[in-house]
């Protein structure tokens, strides 16, 4: 499924690909877009909506996977999303959804202007025994704040899951919707749901591909965190064939961010240190943008950083001011 580009045109080398799999293994290409362009006319199933409605329109489609009966009779899709997603993962038990909240999530200030996350975190079990006592490289601080398991509900059952949250959160995505919100037919919409669910499962994947007709919108990222949920949904993350797929190419876009050209990104995807924050100091940095949590690759942001500020600042990153 092709949304938010018109991969013929823009990105012609690309787009042999997925015609090679239509013509040699009648895979089914769809593009969902406002214009009728040389994409859509090679694509088996052009799907018209609104500029701007594309948020709509992969909110609908989750609804729809969620709630159709292949999804909920094929034991893979459950399987699937309960072991290799957060979909299980129980959420703080006063956390509210926009739902139950007039369009606000919990932790809004009183003021309006800023969000608190504490009731958006993960239920916990007690944190290990630490592997460090004596900590003496930044490596063994963030060992120490290592933080107990997530509780999960395999079953997907318990309302404070992940998975549940996102079923009510997006059960008012309807045909219906949108028809209204979109401009596309329920005919036309269903139409692409119901085929990204028979060419989905265990022994098919489906992928989405995207440009820069998502990422120029003001909520590009969370219509690629959409796009991301329902190929979770579908089982189509880490399997070949499947995936979110951006097209990229151009030096400005994804360059901007591997060599750092950006104001706030230093190499290597570090952020640039902030005196807003707390950035007084080597370890402050460190401490704060690895997180609490460093059971992930980010673990090992001390060396990441530490190496790359000692090639920056070269005979004056000593051991005696933390760069030993």
């Amino acid at each position: 499924m092709i949304m938010g580009s018109n991969m013929a045109e823009c990105h012609p080398v690309a787009f042999r690909w997925p015609l090679k799999a239509k013509t040699d293994h009648g895979a089914v290409l769809m593009h969902v877009d406002p214009r009728f362009t040389r994409t859509s006319a090679l694509c088996d199933i052009h799907a018209q909506i609104r500029a701007g409605s594309d948020i709509v329109f992969l909110g609908a489609l989750i609804s729809h996977v969620i709630n159709s009966e292949r999804w909920n009779t094929d034991p893979f899709f459950k399987e699937y999303v309960a072991n290799y997603t957060n979909a299980a993962t129980l959420v703080h038990p006063d956390f509210k959804d926009t739902e139950d909240l007039d369009g606000l999530f919990s932790g809004m200030s009183a003021d309006g202007k800023v969000y608190s996350r504490e009731t958006w975190s993960y239920q916990r079990n007690p944190a290990p025994k630490s592997p460090v006592t004596d900590p003496k490289t930044f490596t063994d601080l963030l060992l120490q704040r290592i933080p107990g398991r997530p509780k999960t509900d395999p079953t997907l059952k318990d309302p404070q899951c992940v998975f549940q949250i996102v079923k009510k959160h997006y059960k008012r995505y309807t045909p219906e919707m949108v028809e209204r919100v979109c401009g596309c037919s329920k005919e036309a919409f269903l139409k692409v749901a119901e085929t990204l669910l028979k060419n989905s499962g265990r022994d098919r994947t489906s992928n989405i591909t995207y440009a820069v007709g998502w990422t120029q919108h003001t909520v590009g990222v969370q219509i690629i965190r959409t796009a991301g949920m329902l190929q979770a949904l579908l089982g189509n993350i880490g399997r070949p064939g499947g995936g979110v797929l951006a097209l990229r190419g151009h030096s400005t876009i994804q360059g901007s961010t591997d060599i750092a050209t950006l104001y706030h990104s230093l190499p290597g995807y570090l952020n640039m240190p902030d005196a807003r924050i707390a950035h007084d100091s080597l370890k402050d940095f460190i401490l704060t943008e690895a997180g609490p949590v460093s059971t992930s690759y980010w673990g090992n942001y001390p060396k990441f950083a530490v190496s790359y500020f000692k090639a920056q600042f070269g005979d004056a990153a000593t051991k005696e001011n933390d760069y030993g």
